[in-house]
């Protein structure tokens, strides 16, 4: 039977690391940002070699589990590099989960870059605007507004993906209720502690991608 007392008396122990989650999914979306829009750039202009690398890159990525690409990493990659062998499980989650984010982001990117119209750019050129200029004033603003509420969207999934950290041994949100788990074997109260903190986190994020989502359809 579900008992009431010790859902509530559970929840604020795994509540209480919900800081680990929020570091983990900062850390991931800024480098898989990072990623996303070297990606994206490299897709915009066609770069020679780099470009046909990150297609083959961003298939892989996008094709296979995200467990897997943790497994491959961290046990599998680690064999053959001391560099990965030392990371700490927070570190190595953090790498994988960017570099699986990014894949995404730059999708998005490269998008928002190509839904900027061919003939705002050539007039920008006649008016005697420089490369930075035109990247600047007429590429950017147009390509935020449009690449913003799906990259929005990339970071709630990357909230979600980092449930999975607690499989190298993370004391996240699922590795704290792993613990108490083990502990009391209360699985029903435990996990349904976890999905009520995911719930109420990503439903607030879900209001604020809304409120983004209006705001840039009414900018211009």
């Amino acid at each position: 039977m579900f008992k009431v007392s010790y859902f509530l008396e559970v929840l604020p122990v795994i509540a209480s690391k919900v800081n680990v989650t929020f570091e983990l999914t900062l850390a991931a979306t800024v480098f898989a940002l990072l990623v996303g829009v070297i990606i994206a750039v490299i897709g915009y202009y066609r770069i020679p070699a780099l470009y046909q690398f990150t297609r083959v890159y961003v298939s892989i990525m996008r094709g296979t589990p995200i467990v897997a690409q943790l497994y491959f990493f961290y046990y599998g990659i680690a064999l053959y590099s001391a560099f990965v062998r030392d990371m700490t499980p927070l570190i190595a989650v953090a790498v994988v989960m960017s570099l699986n984010m990014g894949a995404f982001m730059s999708e998005s990117i490269r998008g928002a870059l190509l839904s900027v119209d061919e003939g705002q750019k050539e007039a920008a050129y006649s008016l005697g605007m420089t490369n930075l200029q035109l990247v600047r004033r007429i590429i950017i603003p147009q390509a935020v507004r449009v690449a913003l509420p799906p990259l929005f969207n990339d970071i709630i999934n990357l909230i979600k993906q980092t449930s999975l950290a607690f499989m190298l041994g993370v004391p996240d949100l699922m590795g704290a209720a792993k613990i108490e788990g083990a502990r009391t074997f209360r699985y029903f109260e435990i996990y349904a502690a976890v999905m009520l903190i995911y719930w109420v986190i990503i439903f607030i994020l879900g209001l604020v991608h809304k409120f983004l989502e209006k705001k840039c359809a009414t900018m211009y």
